[in-house]
């Protein structure tokens, strides 16, 4: 038996399927799911444990494609179940998820009742299955703010310098280092990332521009960094901590960041999601993907 792939929505509930059924692996690729862990994340779980897992940085799995598509593939092995995002009416969102049905040549597709996607081109079915009613969406939000603070109360304090890592998910530490009048500067592909506290005028801005060769800026506010989801990884993508970002000091290149890794960690890899979560875990919203 190979792939089995579960579209359902946030009214619908697969916990009663499991619980009558004999699947023992089962990836959950829906970040948005609080049940496993904290959101933000792509969990296997073996026997219900979870075993291993990957950073998406978002619960929109949309502000990070790409992320989600390699950790989905890199986390499924033999014949797992698969929990898919609830789908919607974006078209990037149905080229995905039709596009990852292929590419795992997914045996079974089975969909909640009424599902949108139900006329969705995948490459088999899909069958259209009763679900029990899930939670409601105040008791989600809770359960989701449970899990943020679950994850700040189980996080140490690192320092980690953007000069000695590799980061992903950001523009910050993806460029080339330039003198910038404050701060901390970056080009890449002929953009600025100034990350500065100061708002310089136009003439400033213009002179900077020509001086580093580069046609367009890209004004970052450090405060911006602030409570930004993120993860520490090796090179071969493996997540070995999540947390968040608590300050980034432009002037040094340094990163204070709150993590489940254990002190001192060995940080390759530095992946920066788009969620921002504040002490409280309250969710006080997103950056653009690419922004920061």
């Amino acid at each position: 038996m190979g792939w089995t792939l579960l579209v359902g929505s946030s009214g619908h509930s697969w916990r009663d399927w499991f619980e009558a059924g004999t699947h023992s692996d089962v990836l959950v690729a829906d970040p948005c799911q609080a049940e496993v862990g904290p959101p933000g994340r792509l969990v296997r779980l073996q026997g219900g444990r979870p075993v291993a897992w990957r950073f998406i940085g978002a619960t929109d799995f949309l502000r990070n494609p790409v992320g989600w598509l390699a950790g989905a593939l890199d986390l499924a092995e033999g014949e797992p179940c698969v929990i898919l995002p609830e789908p919607s009416e974006s078209p990037v969102c149905r080229q995905m998820m039709v596009a990852f049905s292929q590419v795992c040549r997914a045996e079974r597709i089975l969909a909640a009742e009424g599902c949108l996607s139900l006329s969705w081109p995948w490459p088999v079915g899909p069958e259209e299955v009763p679900l029990s009613a899930g939670f409601p969406p105040l008791v989600r939000d809770a359960q989701r703010r449970a899990r943020w603070l679950e994850l700040l109360e189980n996080c140490a304090l690192h320092e980690v310098r953007i000069a000695d890592i590799q980061t992903q998910g950001c523009r910050l530490g993806t460029g080339r280092r330039v003198e910038v009048p404050s701060g901390h500067g970056e080009v890449s592909g002929g953009h600025l990332l100034w990350v500065t506290a100061e708002k310089p005028d136009d003439a400033v801005v213009s002179r900077l521009l020509d001086d580093v060769h580069a046609h367009r800026l890209h004004l970052v506010d450090p405060r911006s960094y602030h409570g930004t989801l993120c993860s520490f990884a090796l090179e071969n993508g493996e997540d070995f901590g999540m947390g968040v970002i608590k300050r980034f000091d432009p002037g040094r290149g340094l990163m204070e960041v709150l993590n489940t890794a254990v002190v001192p960690a060995p940080v390759r890899v530095l992946k920066v999601g788009t969620l921002r979560i504040d002490s409280k875990g309250k969710e006080i919203g997103a950056h653009t993907p690419w922004a920061v």
